[in-house]
């Protein structure tokens, strides 16, 4: 019987649809995303479990907001505008690509389901951020 308070599922569970992200061209798709979001999976479980043996906590950033959109164009305007200023801060402040620490910003954005998501009663509410942004 499971007893753990929250389980990690490795992306490799995902078959095909988990490709890998610089194999996948098209950076608009679904599997895209999913690709992106089982690199993190990876990448966060094995800092995690270093960290741990290392005694020593993993400095991370989060941020989950919501944006409702006027139209398909407003919505194709923010895309261009979170690219813009994305690429701004990236080169704002990477001085040296070969000094440490490093970071990797990944940003997603999909679809919110119509009907809530149910939530295990053992997954934790916390959010490191949340700004709900709505056009005025």
């Amino acid at each position: 019987m499971a007893t753990a308070a929250s389980y990690v599922v490795s992306p490799s569970a995902m078959g095909p649809v988990a490709v890998d992200p610089s194999r996948e061209r098209d950076r608009l798709s679904a599997s895209y995303l999913i690709a992106l979001g089982a690199r993190v999976v990876r990448e966060v479980a094995d800092l995690v479990r270093r960290a741990t043996e290392a005694g020593k906590r993993l400095a991370t950033l989060a941020v989950d907001t919501e944006v409702r959109f006027r139209s398909p164009t407003d919505r194709a305007a923010f895309s261009l505008e979170l690219t813009e200023a994305i690429t701004k801060l990236v080169s704002k402040y990477t001085m040296n690509p070969l000094r440490r620490p490093r970071a990797s910003p990944v940003v997603v954005a999909h679809p919110l389901p119509r009907y809530p998501i149910p939530r295990s009663h053992h997954e934790r509410e916390e959010r490191s951020l949340r700004t709900p942004v709505h056009p005025g």
